[in-house]
């Protein structure tokens, strides 16, 4: 089947009714006599079951179902009565003692068909299973948390298997979304429709599709339900629902699925017209904040030269740390704003990748995939950058750290034919940190420095040099310390508490690789810049480690070899508390 037939397959799941053309709506002679003698037939919705049908904010039932059983009503001049129940497991169990005559949204299973007459289904909706996590395959959640919403079609289908999952049973396919979202289960189990939709409504995106096995693939389908006893009914509004047009189908339809997320056009991403309107604000921001700073900067440089250097140095790091915020509060912005379609993609790519695809839809479907990874990652890069997160202080020992971090890109060290020299001072004292922060730290660093080698003309010898020591601040030291936080609002404060040679921690990494150009030293920790070639680097690697080793109170500086020797040296540097 080729691509666009399965966004076409895809999209004619949602649709109500199951007639391609609408029939005249002909009852007979009894069934016209019926109706009048029954001008009053009592129904139930469902409280939680969106985009189906549920109840508002305002307590009134809405939804899809809702609006075709409006429709039918009129086509068939009968009167709806609304009975109320506070969950779907009352609501089912007031159907079997004779209180509701019709439920307008049920799917068939064997345990209905004992007290239920079904229609044929009037909307079909694919089964989807989500996780926070990334599991292959469906295989692999055996003895996990399963959700389900209590007495749904999901439930029936499950329960088979409670000896396989630890089934967990929620009032609503919302609260068991969000209880996957923030990892309190494993999975959960709905319909593509309701997932979709709530995900819209409650800006959901952190999580993946479980993949389900070709053959093991259900879906949702809707029927009317109408009691046992009544067959003359379940006639009657068979053909009420065989007579709706394509126009009244498209009216109910287009309402309840925008289907924005699921594009039956193979644009590209920058052709989608809700994306150029957002590329244009972003680069009316963009142009804004430099033309301000840009101002900013001629009006300040006339009082700049008359002060010393040290005043003009720490109002260039004053203004530095404020377009830095600026940035970060912008990519965050942005970040969650591309985040949301970008899941809706992937989830629709994960569905697809489950279908009988022929190799040449496969291999459109990884590269969809890679393209979708590689914004993500940069995504997550952003909002790295920008997010203030609080860090989880425990002591430990840098050269532990250290070790870790190195076993993590010892591969490709080894690939690259890289030497490690390790020389690390066995009496260091322990220090206050983040262990896993800092590791994202090191390998970022470590990588670069491999990749820095690799794109050099050295081809013996490469090597890479870490080393720790014991130090004890001076007054050179002070000085970068006290540029690197002159834009804290305590920085006066903070300066006291540096006092010359008091302990501290010095990590020095050295590598034999390009180096860098003169002008890349000022600009190497600035966010989106990168020496790497274009597709290689976000340019914010450094940023975030420059950012993660601040909130350690540290800092860090890079700049080319003093040795004579063509390379890099990266110093860190930790103040230890007596």
């Amino acid at each position: 089947m080729p691509l666009i037939n399965k966004y076409y397959f895809i999209l004619f799941l949602f649709l109500p009714g199951t007639n391609i053309y609408a029939q005249s709506l002909q009852l007979t002679a009894a069934e016209k006599i019926w109706i009048n003698e029954h001008p009053t037939i009592r129904l139930a919705y469902d409280n939680n079951f969106p985009p189906f049908e549920w109840k508002n904010d305002d307590g009134i039932f809405t939804g899809l179902s809702v609006d075709l059983m409006d429709l039918l009503e009129k086509k068939l001049n009968i009167q709806f009565k609304q009975i109320h129940f506070k969950t779907w497991s009352e609501l089912l169990t007031a159907f079997k003692a004779g209180h509701i005559d019709i439920l307008p949204s049920i799917a068939e299973n064997k345990k209905r068909q004992q007290y239920i007459l079904f229609t044929k289904p009037h909307n079909i909706s694919p089964g989807l299973v989500i996780s926070s996590k990334k599991f292959s395959s469906t295989s692999e959640l055996k003895h996990k948390k399963i959700g389900v919403v209590n007495d749904y079609f999901w439930d029936d289908l499950v329960s088979r298997h409670d000896d396989q999952f630890n089934i967990i049973r929620f009032e609503s396919t919302k609260d068991a979304i969000e209880f996957v979202v923030t990892g309190q289960i494993d999975a959960m189990i709905s319909d593509l429709a309701s997932i979709t939709y709530i995900m819209n409504k409650k800006s959901i995106s952190n999580f993946n599709v479980v993949p389900i096995p070709f053959d093991k693939k259900k879906s949702l389908k809707l029927s009317i339900g109408i009691r046992k006893d009544w067959p003359i009914l379940k006639n009657i509004l068979q053909k009420a629902l065989d007579s709706i047009s394509n126009e009244e189908q498209n009216i109910i339809n287009n309402k309840w699925f925008t289907l924005k997320e699921i594009s039956i056009e193979k644009k590209s991403f920058w052709q989608d017209e809700e994306f150029i309107f957002k590329l244009k604000i972003f680069s009316m921001l963009i142009f804004s904040l430099f033309f301000t700073i840009i101002i900013w900067n001629r009006s300040l440089n006339s009082k700049v030269k008359q002060r010393t250097l040290q005043l003009e140095k720490a109002r260039g790091q004053l203004i530095h740390a404020e377009k830095m915020e600026s940035i970060g509060r912008l990519s965050a912005g942005v970040a969650h704003e591309v985040k949301n379609p970008l899941a809706i993609i992937q989830m629709c790519i994960d569905y697809l990748k489950g279908e009988d695809n022929d190799e040449t839809i496969i291999s459109i479907l990884d590269d969809m995939d890679d393209a979708v990874l590689r914004a993500d990652t940069v995504i997550k890069g952003l909002l790295d950058f920008s997010r203030e997160n609080k860090l989880q202080f425990v002591q430990g020992n840098i050269n532990e750290i250290l070790e870790q971090s190195i076993k993590l890109v010892r591969h490709e060290l080894k690939q690259n034919s890289i030497q490690e020299i390790n020389n690390f001072d066995s009496n260091l004292p322990l220090l206050d940190m983040d262990k896993n922060r800092l590791k994202q730290v090191f390998i970022n660093l470590l990588v670069n420095a491999v990749h820095a080698i690799k794109s050099s003309a050295r081809i013996n010898d490469r090597a890479i040099t870490i080393t720790t020591s014991f130090i004890k601040l001076n007054k050179e030291i002070k000085e970068l310390f006290i540029l690197d936080y002159s834009q804290l609002s305590n920085h006066e404060e903070y300066q006291k508490t540096l006092i010359i040679g008091q302990n501290m921690l010095l990590i020095t990494i050295v590598d034999n690789g390009c180096g860098l150009k003169k002008d890349e030293e000022k600009k190497i920790f600035e966010p989106f810049y990168t020496t790497k070639p274009v597709g290689e680097g976000t340019g914010l690697g450094l940023s975030v480690s420059k950012t993660i080793i601040g909130l350690h109170h540290g800092i860090i500086r890079m700049n080319n070899r003093t040795d004579n020797e063509q390379g890099v040296e990266i110093k860190i540097f930790f103040v230890l508390q007596d």
